[in-house]
């Protein structure tokens, strides 16, 4: 019999109807004014719009009277000009506003917290919630640790391979670190009504929830599904980041008491997330191979055998005597994904052809050990694969930092045609107060 989680104490404001305040982002979240054609309403330069000229994301004001039904506060957090703003979010949205907030950089909307619910002085971090489309909403609230939800618009199945269609990388975007990732206004109501329930299985005795990384169709008429299901962050986060046990699942002093922690926990995600559905019958679950060298020794396979669910557990893959160098030296993805195809091998005198296979591993940074241990399984003939990282890497969120020229803030910009970020001491003639220094992040 499947032994569930043991469950300790969480503070959840959720689940004690602890009314949240949502911090919503407006241009691609709510309104569609994404296009070119609205940057001079957006930058306060065209004043004569209407507000029928606005088009208004499906189900947008359902969802905020939703919200607010439900007891919470909603506040819309944009960078666009309050001649904008203001007249979008009172008229169509009835709600407060915050412009020209300057994501991700946290100064503006620190101040209006601290003013308005009097955070961080007397309010906590969990009792808001910033939800947005972009990695300037995330990066704003991971600065401020506070959680976040990312929204992804757009087809649930990807017909492409992530690691080479960067437009089709749900990974990429997981990665910016979000608390929750949400496909629908539907999904983000969920999050605000049950917020334990929807994080990350690693990351909260409740949490029942991975990161979709990718769901794709693969050259077998099946299916590629990559999860992740904690964070391992980088930088400013919320408090609910995985990092902590990140590392001490690697560490050589891991015990038998953490390794069944992390065992049981999975094993609930697997039972009642996975396998208790009908859409595919899996087979056999493995985990990637152990290096003779890794610290501590058969760190996935002890997980692997550890695991309560019921499914053969087989270890099919296995690491060359004469591995050379290192996959850490390997900086990019192609290069990774190279070293393991030279010493890592599916071995196995079980007939994989049309079978559904699960695998484990403990981290997910680039993606290279992922895509190339899903490609082993395919050349075999699995139809199906789950592929589960315990931990994904977060990008580093930038924060602001003091100017070494006039020892003034500097505010974090983006290069506009490729959005590599920068530092910037603004000067007066730009709305600031600084003296021109700048520096690549």
């Amino acid at each position: 019999m499947f032994a569930g989680r043991i469950i300790g104490f969480t503070f959840d404001f959720g689940a004690f109807d602890r009314p949240l305040h949502i911090l919503l982002d407006l241009d691609g979240t709510l309104v569609d004014t994404n296009a070119s054609k609205y940057d001079d309403i957006k930058h306060g330069r065209d004043r004569s719009f209407s507000l029928g000229e606005i088009p208004i994301v499906a189900g947008a004001r359902e969802f905020i009277e939703a919200v607010k039904d439900r007891g919470h506060s909603v506040t819309i957090v944009s960078d666009s000009h309050g001649a904008y703003v203001g007249p979008v979010s009172e008229k169509v949205f009835r709600t407060p506003w915050l412009a020209l907030a300057d994501k991700p950089n946290t100064a503006k909307l620190r101040t209006y917290l601290e003013s308005v619910f009097g955070f961080p002085s007397r309010s906590a971090a969990e009792e808001f919630l910033l939800a947005g489309d972009t990695r300037l909403d995330i990066q704003l609230a991971r600065g401020l640790a506070i959680p976040s939800a990312l929204l992804f618009w757009g087809a649930d199945d990807i017909p492409h391979d992530p690691y080479y269609n960067e437009e089709a990388n749900w990974a990429r975007r997981c990665m910016e670190g979000a608390t929750y990732n949400c496909h629908s206004f539907e999904e983000l109501l969920n999050i605000i009504e049950t917020p334990a329930k929807h994080r990350l299985v690693l990351e909260d005795p409740l949490g029942a929830t991975a990161a979709r990384m990718f769901n794709g169709r693969n050259k077998n008429d099946g299916y590629t599904l990559i999860r992740g299901l904690g964070r391992q962050q980088q930088g400013p986060c919320d408090s609910y980041g995985a990092i902590g046990r990140y590392y001490k699942f690697g560490s050589e002093d891991r015990t038998q008491g953490f390794l069944t922690g992390v065992a049981r926990d999975v094993s609930q995600y697997l039972h009642d997330e996975v396998m208790a559905h009908d859409f595919i019958r899996w087979d056999m679950i493995t985990c990637v191979a152990d290096k003779t060298t890794t610290k501590p020794p058969r760190k996935m396979a002890k997980l692997l055998h550890a695991l309560d669910v019921d499914l053969p557990k087989e270890e099919l893959f296995v690491w060359l005597t004469d591995v050379t160098g290192s996959i850490r030296q390997e900086k990019k993805r192609a290069g990774r994904m190279g070293f393991i195809k030279r010493f890592v091998r599916l071995e196995s005198a079980l007939d994989l052809m049309g079978k559904n296979v699960i695998v484990v591993d403990d981290q997910y940074t680039t993606g290279a050990t992922a895509m190339s241990h899903v490609e082993m399984l395919l050349e075999a003939g699995v139809r199906n694969i789950l592929f589960i990282a315990l931990f994904y890497l977060t990008e580093e969120t930038p924060i602001e930092k003091v100017c070494p020229a006039c020892g003034k803030i500097t505010r974090i910009k983006y290069r506009k045609r490729d959005g590599r970020p920068f530092y910037s001491c603004v000067k007066p003639e730009y709305n600031g107060e600084g003296c021109g220094w700048m520096e690549w992040v």
